[in-house]
């Protein structure tokens, strides 16, 4: 039986893909900061509930070890926790808040990465998908006044970049790196930035896209594309593991990947 671990899966995007890969049969470990919130995941879906402050590494540390210890190395990580910042611009966020935002979204990923690439290189096998967005790539027009912060868009492209070079760094020795981006979904996070577009049906990402794709990527279907980035939303994902050698031989700009016809 599989084992995953889901960071940020006490609501949103991390807790729908617990149900989704607790109903296909793994082992869940289900990690967020707030207690309370994962004994209700827990008690919904059968998952293992630990608590955790991404943006802490020595937090992380601890309950990877633990983790390690009490379920066995993961076969699956998945890196959803995340913060937008709310829609300040970046004069208008006190220095402290505007780099909460990278804590949680870079040197979480990155933590969670350290904590657990280890076992699974040991083990010659494992998979890591990092949970981007659009606001890592899309143009930024001229009198942007921006819904997304710009540590969110930052922190969003940094962890495009170091899932390539993880990707690059671990490869041969089995382990596979992936960064999605889920679309625009409703959840919590997006209820606070996108308010004024909440009844705009043009706007929204079913969540089972990415849903769909996290399984895929946890199945092995588009290893030999490590270390590049999918869109929920728009990418014909099982379409391109067909492709594999065209996009490799062809592809220079891994961040806007373009999807075969």
């Amino acid at each position: 039986m599989s084992i995953a671990v889901v960071t940020g899966a006490s609501r949103g995007i991390g807790r729908g893909l617990v149900a989704r890969l607790t109903e296909a049969g793994g082992t869940v470990v289900a990690m967020a900061r707030s207690g309370a919130d994962l004994e209700v995941v827990a008690s919904e879906t059968g998952a293992l509930p630990y608590v955790v402050d991404v943006a802490d590494p020595a937090a992380v540390t601890s309950v990877f070890e633990r983790v390690l210890d009490e379920v066995g190395v993961p076969d699956l990580l998945v890196n959803n926790a995340a913060v937008s910042g709310g829609s300040a611009l970046t004069l208008d966020m006190t220095e402290s808040d505007w780099w909460r935002v990278m804590e949680v979204n870079v040197r979480g990923t990155v933590a969670c990465c350290r904590a657990v690439v280890p076992a699974m290189t040991a083990r010659g096998s494992g998979r890591i998908v990092n949970v981007s967005s659009g606001a890592a790539t899309y143009p930024i027009g001229p009198d942007n006044d921006g819904q997304l912060t710009s540590a969110y868009m930052a922190s969003k492209a940094a962890v495009n970049r170091f899932t390539e070079a993880l990707a690059g760094e671990v490869r041969a020795v089995g382990v596979s790196v992936f960064a999605i981006s889920p679309g625009t979904v409703k959840t919590d996070m997006t209820a606070e930035v996108f308010a004024d577009d909440w009844d705009s049906e043009e706007l929204w990402t079913p969540m089972n896209a990415s849903l769909d794709l996290i399984a895929d990527l946890g199945s092995g279907m588009l290893d030999a594309l490590t270390g590049r980035y999918f869109r929920a939303a728009s990418d014909d994902w099982r379409g391109l593991a067909a492709h594999a050698g065209e996009v490799l031989e062809r592809d220079t700009m891994v961040q806007r990947l373009i999807t075969h016809d």
